[in-house]
């Protein structure tokens, strides 16, 4: 019996949530910032988020074939609460602030070693 490959992260899929440009935009420098992290890291498999301008390719679908299991444990432990800081944060460049992820990630590469 083969594994589900679960979609972790579907930037067409989230892109079609809401037609607004804001909410677009949102997407748009969350992903980058998401997807940075994960391809700075070296958590990403298989996959080339950006293309050769560094410009985020809107129709990336990450799956956990596409991750790392560091990737797969973040995804599960911090990502959610990332974008939850996020959503409450009213500071104009927060997209930049990925504390929250390099924490998670440190947290789980102590725990692994």
């Amino acid at each position: 019996m083969s594994k589900i490959d679960f979609t972790l992260h579907n930037i067409p899929l989230l892109l079609t949530r809401n037609k607004s440009k804001q909410w677009q935009e949102d997407i748009i420098q969350s992903s980058t910032a998401l997807l940075n992290f994960l391809k700075n890291n070296e958590l990403l498999i298989g996959i080339e988020p950006f293309d050769d301008a560094g410009k985020l390719k809107t129709d990336t679908v990450i799956k956990m074939s596409n991750v790392t299991q560091e990737g797969l444990e973040l995804f599960k432990t911090t990502v959610d609460e990332w974008y939850k800081y996020l959503a409450k944060s009213t500071v104009p460049n927060k997209y930049k602030n990925i504390s929250r992820l390099e924490k998670g990630l440190a947290k789980i590469r102590k725990t692994k070693s």
